[in-house]
Order: C-alpha cells, then sequence, then structure tokens
C-alpha cells in the first residue's frame, strides 16, 4: 500500500520532478526526498499503531483475563518500541525503493508535458500492484469469512436453553471445617438453617445449595445398578453423573419439573432413599417406559442391596457449557449423602450482588469462622464459560478489520494511480462525447476486476481453510454459504466504496486543459 500511494504521488508529481532534473537535481537528491517521504508516512503510521496497540492490549487483558494465563503481564515496552521503530524505518525504506527508483528516472519530454500520456512505470509494475491488491481482498475475504463464522456461531451459542435460568442468580461456596463438622448430621444441620436464613432474606425469591453447580468444571460420577437388569463382563455396572443437591435447588435454579416431584425436607437421612434423574437419564435407561418408580441402587448389586427410588424427572442442564449436549445426570438428596463442600444458589427479585452482605451476616451468625468463597453472579458463571469464544470473535475481529482497512487503502491507492496514468485518455473520451458516468464506469469496471479477481481467490482459499474452525463453530457448518455470502457482499461494497473517491477525480477532468497540456 505504502508503495502505491507513493508511486501514485510520483505520478501526480512527474512533470515537477522533471523540471527539477531539467535544472540540474541530481538522481540522490530526489531518492532523499521519495525515501524521506517514505520513511516519515511509515513513521507516522507506527506512531499511530502503537497508540492503538496500547489501547487494544488494555482490552485484551479485560477480554481474555479468563482464558490467557498470564495475561496481566503484558506490556508495550521498550524492546516493543524499538522493534517497532525499526520494522517502520524498514518498511519506508524497502517500499520507498521502487517509487524513488521510478521518479528519479523521469521521461522528460513526456513528463514536462503536464498531465502526459503515460507514466514512467511500467507494465510489469502494474501487475506488481494489482497482484498486490487481489492478494489483500483475498486475505480480507478469508479473514472476514472466519470472523463471520465464528460471529454467527456464539450468536447460536449465546441463544442456547442452558436448562435453567441465569439471570438474576447469584452463586457462592462454603466449606465446612471436618473438626467443628464430624459427621453428616453436623454437616446438614448447619446447611439446612443456612438455607432457611438465606430464603427469608428480603428480596430472596429462593435459596438451594448442592456439592456441584453447572459450569464450575467439576463433576462426580457412580456407579450403579437397575433392578432387574443384572450385570457382568459383558454388561458392566453403568456410570453417570451424580450431585447431591437440597430440596429448593431445582427452584432456585430455574429446572423444570418435568414428572413426579421435588425433593422435600422429609427426605432424610432416616427416610427411604429417593433419587431424581433428568431426561436423558430416563430416555437412555429406560427409552420406552416410564422412569418413574424405577429403582436401582449404587456401586453394584449385592446380597442386601439399598434400592434407591426415583421420584422425579427434571429438565435436562447443559451442565459442561452451552456447547456440550446434556448428560445422564442423577441427583440425590443431600440429607441423604452430605458433603463438607457446598455451593449454593440464591435467585432474588432484584440484583443479587445487593444480597451479598447480608448473606454473609446470616452465615457468620451461624458459624463467625466462615467466609464465602467464589461469590458471583450465574450471568458471570456463563460469560466466563463462553469466554474463549468470545475472545476467538474479537481476535478475529480485529484482523478481518484491518486486512479490510489495507485492502481499501490499497484499492484507493490502485485507482488513484490509474486515474493520474490515464488522464490523457481520460481527456481524449470526454472530448469525443464521453459523459461522465461513462468515465465513472472506466474506472469503477477496473476497480470491479480486481475485486472480483480477489474475491474468487479468497473464497477458494477460504472454502479450503476454514475447516481449522470447526472445534470453534457450534451450530453452524463451516462451509456455510449464507455468512460467505454475506461477507462477500459485505467486502465487494467496501472495496468500490473505496473506488469512488478516484472515479469521481476522473470525472472533474476539463479535457481542453488535458489536451491542451500535451500539444
Amino acid at each position: 500500500n505504502l508503495t502505491t500511494m507513493l508511486l501514485a504521488r510520483a505520478a501526480a508529481r512527474e512533470r515537477e520532478i522533471a523540471i527539477r532534473v531539467a535544472l540540474g537535481a541530481g538522481r540522490m537528491r530526489l531518492l532523499k526526498q521519495v525515501f524521506t517521504e517514505s520513511v516519515l508516512l511509515a513513521l507516522i503510521g507506527g506512531a499511530a499503531g502503537v497508540l492503538l496497540a496500547l489501547w487494544g492490549v488494555e482490552l485484551l487483558k479485560t477480554i481474555g483475563a479468563q482464558t490467557v494465563p498470564r495475561l496481566h503481564e503484558v506490556n508495550i515496552d521498550l524492546v516493543v518500541l524499538g522493534v517497532t521503530l525499526a520494522i517502520c524505518v524498514g518498511t519506508g525504506i524497502i517500499f520507498g525503493l521502487v517509487p524513488g527508483l521510478a521518479s528519479s528516472r523521469p521521461e522528460l519530454t513526456e513528463a514536462l508535458k503536464e498531465g502526459g500520456r503515460g507514466s514512467t512505470v511500467g507494465t510489469r509494475r502494474n501487475r506488481l500492484r494489482n497482484g498486490l491488491v487481489i492478494a489483500e481482498v483475498a486475505l480480507a475475504l478469508v479473514l472476514l469469512s472466519g470472523a463471520g463464522l465464528l460471529i454467527k456461531s456464539f450468536v447460536r451459542l449465546q441463544n442456547v436453553n442452558p436448562g435453567f435460568n441465569p439471570r438474576n442468580a447469584l452463586t457462592f461456596e462454603v466449606s465446612l471445617p471436618k473438626m467443628q463438622y464430624p459427621d453428616d448430621s453436623s454437616i446438614v444441620r448447619f446447611n439446612n438453617e443456612a438455607q432457611r436464613r438465606i430464603a427469608a432474606l428480603p428480596g430472596v425469591q429462593a435459596a438451594g445449595f448442592s456439592t456441584i453447580l453447572p459450569w464450575t468444571g467439576t463433576n462426580s460420577d457412580s456407579s450403579f445398578a437397575i433392578e432387574g437388569r443384572p450385570s457382568d463382563k459383558n454388561n458392566p455396572s453403568p456410570d453417570e453423573e451424580r450431585r447431591e443437591v437440597s430440596p429448593d435447588y431445582f427452584r432456585a435454579l430455574g429446572t423444570p419439573l418435568i414428572r413426579g416431584r421435588f425433593f422435600t425436607d422429609a427426605d432424610n437421612a432416616d427416610a427411604p432413599l429417593v433419587i431424581i434423574v433428568n431426561q436423558t437419564f430416563a430416555k437412555k435407561f429406560w427409552p420406552n417406559e416410564d422412569a418413574l418408580g424405577k429403582r436401582i441402587v449404587m456401586g453394584g448389586m449385592s446380597d442386601d442391596p439399598k434400592w434407591i427410588t426415583i421420584v422425579g424427572i427434571v429438565g435436562d442442564m447443559r451442565h459442561f457449557g452451552l456447547d456440550v449436549d446434556p448428560k445422564p445426570e442423577m441427583y440425590v438428596p443431600f440429607a441423604q449423602s452430605a458433603y463438607f463442600t457446598t455451593i449454593y444458589v440464591v435467585r432474588s427479585n432484584q440484583d443479587p450482588r445487593t444480597l451479598v452482605p447480608a448473606i454473609q451476616r446470616e452465615i457468620q451468625a451461624i458459624d463467625p469462622a466462615l467466609p464465602l468463597a467464589n461469590v458471583r453472579t450465574f450471568e458471570n458463571v456463563i460469560g466466563d464459560s463462553v469466554a474463549p469464544r468470545r475472545l476467538s470473535v474479537v481476535l478475529l475481529g480485529v484482523f478481518a478489520g484491518v486486512a479490510v482497512l489495507l485492502a481499501s487503502v490499497g484499492i484507493y491507492g490502485v485507482m488513484s494511480f490509474l486515474v493520474v496514468q490515464r488522464t490523457h485518455e481520460i481527456g481524449v473520451r470526454m472530448a469525443l462525447g464521453a459523459q461522465r458516468s461513462d468515465v465513472l464506469k472506466l474506472v469503477l469496471v477496473r476497480s470491479l476486476k480486481l475485486i472480483s479477481a480477489g474475491t474468487i481467490i479468497g473464497l477458494i482459499v477460504a472454502l479450503m481453510s476454514t475447516h481449522t474452525l470447526r472445534a470453534l463453530l457450534y451450530s453452524v457448518s463451516a462451509f456455510d454459504a449464507a455468512t460467505f455470502a454475506l461477507v462477500t457482499i459485505l467486502l465487494g461494497a467496501i472495496a468500490l466504496a473505496a473506488s469512488y473517491l478516484p472515479a469521481m477525480r476522473a470525472t472533474r477532468a476539463d479535457p481542453m486543459i488535458v489536451l491542451g497540456h500535451n500539444t
């Protein structure tokens, strides 16, 4: 792009340079001038890039804090600035070489005719310049296609039903020390009292707890045997996800009851063993039967099995993330299988974060030594779970935006250079009766050819490479036709807009002045 813009500038100043050469200006002086302008432009661009990078690094720290370890340590230091300076100077020198050599050897006779018939740059350089623009358009389309697929996937992922209601829900952990709470009964008493106190707070609609919460990165499974289905080496006992929950756990989460009942306070250690399963569990093990009333035993069969009766079926929850299909899950009453660490869910009719001080007071009213840990809203939990995908969308989107900007600048530079090169031709056409619309069409058609070539190449490369994004896509094909069509139209519109200004400049050429300077 820098080369193209400098070539366009050199072509526009061709007559001025020719006059300086005719008056004795040396080639080195002309080269120094072009190199100075080139390096200066590169340094200005580099300075703007550093400012954007400072802002971008802070934005990246915010977006990727939960995804990239030690990201907070990333900073732009003197080493980075030094490398940036070296790259800018090198870029200015290298890409100023072609226009420098071209402008330092003008054809005096033609150049002294202002707006001469041709440029000092030959067909080979025109092809190189056009090739660079085609490559930029192709790269922009590849990146835009990837960004479009990720954005569409991310939007669909955000619309997935997690199986519970994350709005206005707070979650936190409480870990009980074994010295003060040595047995199941003491653990159950504490949690029942804590749940009762929290549920009575103003603004609280429901409160419950579990040993494992969705999207917390932990899981627990148990093997079991089904009544009437003996297990052996050829038919081993199944092994599925298991959680211990309080009676109001599902109400606090907002998970629907499909059939049967929720747990109650009567489902304690002295009561018959009961269990609730999700829909996936019921369909997997009793596809053509009603799972309610069926019995299982944890572990395996024994001479005296402790049968557990299924009393309820609840809706599926996506426990391991929005992009992971629900798995078969079992829920047992916490009072029948207690654990030291519990994770609470508190549903409120207001911002749940405002309840934290009151909840802390209620917990410490029972045990002053107990703190709340991992206090978060459930919406934050969901946000953290999709953070890697969000970071991928942002990064690829930024790269795609930069690529589109570079392609637009490249097309603008080439079209500007084309207008300068063909000034005489345009003047002749207008003198022979061509309308301004004809001149506009002439320039835009040339631009459209470059855009079309870049688009075709970009589509081929994109279709060959987007399979690498499959692991990041959810419910979107890597060859999604709608996405490819949309990004193609978008890029084409932006590229044509970049061609419009040079094309309009060409229509303002006065044929009398243009042809008068070439007589």
